[in-house]
């Protein structure tokens, strides 16, 4: 079935747009195929909740339904407001407004009427004509065919990889080219964040010489002279500057504050994007417009050839998915493309590269922009150009169009312990590639999900007695060990389940997961009651969600009072308070009191919190100093007198890993700081493309 630019699989449950399958959740899924089902009618929210939720079901079906419905416009990338597929109607359900080729078609005619003489002799002209035409078809397929086998391959093609840097220094885009240089950002040991440059061809890695605080290069001019700079501020804004090649001062763009910014293509003016916002302003600063407001944060900005076009990516940090957008230059017709991330426009037009996420790995995908022959199908379908083992990121196309500059990554992350004794950092369990360690009761065992592949591992904690508990596909986050070091209760999720996590149970010795509530609502950061009996956890899908308990013994489920909002809970120790974070900037931590079920508003703001093992502290990174970086320190607050003191200053760390979708941090069995150090090795390469 097809509407728009989009063909459904029924059967096999797949939504596809150009070719590329799109991840859908089930129960979106489902009311898409209900819809589809009865196209231009009314679904009533009633037959969706008899069809999708069974009466045993664990949902808030208000929350539920609106959820789904949701994800299924941001698949489509559809707006409740000025819809295009899936129309709201208050109070009463939804209805597919858009036209549907392939559905249910209506049964054939059991018998036809015999044909009349005329119609005989009318029918053989008709037949002859058509025979003339199908031997002429078949000509032009043959000779089309014979014409393929010399001509250049229909997709794009990486023919081989070169690596242009071998300083072993950390790199990340974006990045930009003059033709005969590749400008990017690198995190050097010794001098901190630098711009740096490398010829096309390789070699040796040149810093540039910016009197900023925390340079980042954003882009270049088109004639090569001045780069686009962004400047870390701290609180995650960071000031906007150009910055001649050739040396000399840099000049602020007017007070302007943002997270990514590229000039336009009249090289006149600047687009950023500022909170879910996207902007254009003069060169000075002058003259700031509104374009357009997304969902989530936008960036990558990228201009089609003929400057008709907007494409960026908007990030969902909640649940951590990219998405293309597309718009027109002056903000309007904005819409999803794909659920990709960065791309950009080759050269001519002709085709658009981007990068799609998989098992932890970035790829390089090609979309021709427009089919040169269209009754080939396949002329739509994007092409993946690399597929691993390193992760590509930041593709840069190169001026003669004939090679792609990329990062290339290989992830690894360094469990490593601050000794508050010697005040080093050192190597953690053989300096595992893994986040989110978690202990017994007693200090003797330890859980963890290695990374980047994210499967659970259980030992020792001098690493010995080593087991896997759980295997691919399956991707396991933050495990948390049950007070009777029987069982361990984790959160994963499946390919087939797009960004929904869910809470698991597995036996510490071994043996099949078992997801504890039939939901699509992501269900994140689940922790233990101290006597074993309940589990908390937050949720991710819908924002304002509570808090939820979940009773082992009675399978039931419970919203924590006052909880909505609030995610990341962690249980103290002794059983009396449980801890969580606001999900609204300004990250503000808050303490639950079971006893009076109450929220106080803790006077600290922070993430990655875990309680001291005798309940007397919360360690947390602090996000509180605007100088800082996001959780640059690690400092503890004191429950009895909420003084906060200071721990540990990260800088000399170096990166925290992001992980899987954060930066983790804990605390060993004598409540010394545990980090997921960055260790990740990332060099530029040149890729030489063959195109069609």
């Amino acid at each position: 079935m097809q509407f728009g630019a989009f063909e459904v699989d029924l059967q096999s449950g797949e939504l596809r747009k150009f070719g590329l399958k799109i991840k859908l959740q089930d129960q979106p899924f489902q009311i898409l195929a209900l819809l589809l089902e009865h196209p231009g009618q009314v679904i009533s929210r009633e037959e969706i909740r008899q069809r999708l939720w069974p009466a045993d079901t664990f949902v808030d079906f208000d929350h539920g339904l609106n959820s789904a419905v949701k994800k299924l416009r941001q698949a489509l990338g559809d707006d409740s407001d000025n819809p295009r597929f899936v129309e709201t109607l208050p109070r009463r359900g939804y209805r597919l407004i858009v036209p549907v080729a392939g559905a249910f078609p209506a049964p054939r005619e059991q018998a036809e009427a015999a044909p009349s003489p005329e119609s005989k002799i009318a029918g053989r002209r008709r037949y002859f004509g058509l025979g003339i035409l199908a031997v002429l078809t078949v000509t032009l397929l043959a000779l089309a065919s014979w014409r393929g086998v010399s001509r250049a391959p229909d997709t794009p093609k990486v023919l081989r990889y070169t690596a242009l840097t071998n300083d072993d220094h950390a790199k990340a885009g974006p990045m930009a080219t003059d033709g005969s240089r590749i400008y990017f950002n690198e995190l050097s040991p010794e001098k901190g964040h630098l711009i740096a440059q490398v010829p096309i061809t390789g070699g040796e890695v040149v810093p540039l010489s910016v009197p900023l605080k925390q340079p980042q290069v954003l882009d270049l001019s088109r004639d090569g002279t001045r780069l686009l700079v962004a400047n870390e501020e701290g609180n995650g804004s960071s000031s906007l500057w150009m910055q001649p090649v050739a040396g000399g001062s840099p000049r602020r763009v007017g007070s302007v504050f943002m997270h990514d910014a590229r000039f336009r293509p009249d090289g006149a003016s600047i687009i950023y994007g500022a909170e879910h916002d996207v902007y254009s302003v003069n060169l000075d600063g002058s003259d700031p417009r509104k374009l357009l407001t997304v969902d989530s944060i936008p960036f990558s900005f990228q201009f089609s050839p003929d400057g008709r076009l907007l494409r960026f990516t908007q990030f969902n940090y909640r649940v951590d998915t990219m998405e293309i957008m597309e718009a027109a230059t002056d903000g309007t017709g904005l819409h999803k493309m794909l659920p990709a991330c960065c791309g950009k426009w080759t050269s001519d037009g002709k085709f658009f590269i981007f990068q799609i996420r998989h098992e932890g790995r970035l790829n390089l995908w090609a979309l021709p922009e427009a089919r040169r022959l269209r009754w080939r199908e396949r002329a739509l379908k994007p092409t993946q150009l690399t597929e691993g083992p390193l992760s590509f990121e930041e593709a840069l196309l190169s001026k003669d169009g004939k090679q792609i500059f990329v990062i290339g990554k290989s992830r690894r992350a360094e469990v490593t312990r601050y000794d508050s004794h010697t005040g080093q950092f050192v190597p953690y369990l053989a300096g595992i590639s893994a986040e989110g360690l978690a202990f017994s009761r007693d200090g003797e065992w330890v859980t963890y999900t290695s990374y980047p592949d994210g499967t659970l591992w259980r030992s020792k904690v001098d690493g010995s007695e080593r087991r896997q508990l759980t295997f691919p596909p399956l991707r396991a986050l933050l495990p948390r060990w049950s007070p009777d070091g029987r069982q361990i209760a984790f959160n994963a999720t499946l390919p087939d389940a797009g960004v929904t996590w869910n809470v698991y149970l597995i036996p510490s010795e071994g043996g099949a997961p078992q997801r504890i509530l039939p939901s699509e609502q992501s269900q994140i950061d689940v922790n233990w009651s101290p006597d074993g009996s309940s589990l908390i956890f937050g949720t991710q899908s819908v924002s304002n969600m509570p808090i939820y308990s979940f009773d082992l013994r009675s399978s039931r489920v419970s919203a924590l009072p006052g909880s909505d909002g609030l995610f990341s809970p962690r249980w103290s120790p002794d059983g009396k308070y449980i801890a969580a974070i606001s999900s609204q900037a300004p990250r503000i931590l808050m303490l639950f009191d079971c006893s009076t079920q109450r929220w106080t508003e803790l006077n600290a703001k922070g993430g990655s919190m875990s309680w001291s093992r005798d309940a007397r502290y919360i360690y947390f990174q602090d996000w509180s100093d605007p100088a800082q970086l996001l959780g640059n320190r690690i400092v503890r607050l004191r429950l009895d007198s909420r003084k906060i003191e200071n721990i540990v200053d990260l800088k000399s760390l170096g990166r925290l890993s992001t992980g899987t979708n954060m930066e983790w941090f804990g605390l060993a069995p004598d409540d010394s700081p545990l980090f997921a150090r960055d260790i990740s090795n990332t060099e530029i390469y040149a890729l030489d493309i063959q195109w069609p």
